[in-house]
C-alpha cells in the first residue's frame, strides 16, 4: 500500500512537495491569464488590420487579376 510515513525527513519532504504545488500553480494561472492577454491583442490587432485593408486599394496582383492594372 501507500506508506507516507517520512519519519525524520517529512519536516523538509512536505514543506517542498508543497512549495512546488503552489509554484506549479502559479506559474499555470499566469500563463492562462497571459494567454487571454494576447487572444484579446490579437483579437484588437486583427480588428485594426481589416479596418484598414478596407480602405486600402486591392493589391497590385488582384488589380491584375480584376483587370484594373494601369
Amino acid at each position: 500500500m501507500l506508506d507516507l510515513d517520512m519519519a525524520p525527513y517529512a519536516a523538509f519532504v512536505w514543506p517542498a512537495w508543497g512549495v512546488s504545488a503552489l509554484v506549479l500553480a502559479a506559474l499555470t494561472v499566469r500563463a492562462v491569464i497571459a494567454s487571454r492577454k494576447w487572444k484579446r491583442e490579437l483579437a484588437r490587432l486583427e480588428a485594426d488590420q481589416s479596418q484598414e485593408a478596407a480602405h486600402a486599394p486591392p493589391p497590385q496582383a488582384a488589380q491584375r487579376a480584376a483587370g484594373w492594372e494601369q
